[in-house]
């Protein structure tokens, strides 16, 4: 594997980051990772740009039966007598792993790292790295939409983590609300890859994103008019 690639690292540490890569490929990038600093460098600033991610969803206390399956499959043995073990050191489940956010990002990682990656190649350039300015997600949490922004550019590029199922005879529309009247930027394409270029100007600071189902050339009206499916606050801007 050519390691000189600079397209090629990026994705690695995007990847590494995430911890979308197999264990043996893991290993063997720490290995690297330990005799480059350059690399090292380009890890933390990919930590940088995701952290975002990690509190897109709001912490939550997962359901009993949720702690019993993961025991089962990791098989740490019976699960009533961990808990009871537990219950005797006073053990409570806190931080990444006491969290439904944790579990959404788990699933979510690999859609995120191949949108970001498509983002990264194809709309932003190698010189300009892009950085996460909101996540929207919809009325259970589960992020769909990312927006990124290219460090020195002037545009955020918004588009689907994942395809999101839609129809003919709907349209998605992005809107910026910043406690007023909402302002509409533009059709949504449901496929990653084809991202809706908004001008940055057009985001108000303190405020957030949403997308409503709309007919196909969007709003008649100026305003939704359909459902609002996804939403997200804007994150602050990097001084």
């Amino acid at each position: 594997m050519n390691y000189d690639s600079p397209e090629l690292r990026e994705q690695l540490a995007a990847e590494y980051v995430l911890g979308t890569m197999p264990p043996l490929v893991r290993r063997r990038f720490e290995r690297l990772l330990a005799t480059d600093p350059e690399l090292a460098r380009e890890v933390e600033d990919w930590r940088t740009r995701f952290g975002p991610i990690d509190y897109a969803a709001a912490a939550q206390e997962p359901p009993e039966r949720v702690w019993l399956a993961v025991e089962r499959r990791l098989a740490l043995g019976s699960a009533p007598v961990m808990q009871q073990a537990a219950a005797r050191q006073g053990v409570t489940r806190q931080g990444w792993l006491g969290s439904l956010a944790f579990w959404r990002i788990a699933t979510l990682t690999a859609a995120a790292v191949a949108a970001v990656a498509i983002f990264y190649l194809t709309v932003l350039t190698p010189s300009s790295p892009p950085s996460v300015v909101a996540i929207l997600s919809d009325d259970h949490g589960d992020p769909g939409w990312i927006a990124l922004r290219g460090a020195g550019r002037n545009e955020i590029a918004v588009a689907p983590i994942r395809a999101v199922a839609g129809d003919s005879g709907h349209a998605f529309e992005l809107w910026a609300i910043a406690g007023g009247t909402p302002h509409p930027l533009g059709l949504l394409a449901p496929e990653p890859g084809h991202p809706l270029m908004v001008q940055a100007a057009l985001l108000p600071a303190d405020g957030a994103l949403a997308i409503s189902v709309e007919p196909p050339g969007g709003s008649p009206t100026g305003l939704p008019t359909g459902p609002v499916r996804y939403t997200g606050k804007l994150l602050p801007r990097e001084p």
